[in-house]
């Protein structure tokens, strides 16, 4: 996502063309994406094999949902096309839900060990 053309795209969603916007609007669908991850798959997620999975899993619905649809859809863009935009951006979002999937178990995991030391 390091591409600025790609972030001025993202940017494009609120119609706007500043870099700047595109990192806050992208980030600001990242912040949104992982709670979703939390919410909706942590019970699940709580140790480290099931929580790798499902983020993989999680990241590349976000990038067919996302980058697939959404954004080509609201940019007047060919829908569900593949090229190389599309399957760089499906190398980012299944960083993105590996990242997720990880992140979620660590936490689980300290706080379970937290919970249990302070209750023992």
């Amino acid at each position: 996502m390091a591409d600025t053309a790609m972030i001025t795209m993202v940017a494009g969603l609120l119609g706007s063309t500043n870099a700047f916007v595109g990192w806050l609007i992208h980030l600001s669908i990242a912040l949104f994406a992982g709670i979703g991850f939390g919410v909706l798959l942590g019970q699940y997620a709580q140790k480290l094999a099931p929580a790798i999975v499902l983020g993989l899993v999680y990241g590349a619905v976000w990038w067919t949902v996302g980058a697939l649809w959404i954004m080509p859809a609201n940019m007047g863009m060919p829908v569900f096309e593949w090229n190389d935009v599309t399957s760089s951006s499906l190398g980012g979002h299944l960083v993105f839900g590996l990242l997720a999937g990880l992140t979620f178990s660590c936490i689980a995991q300290v706080m379970g060990k937290r919970t249990t030391t302070a209750g023992g």
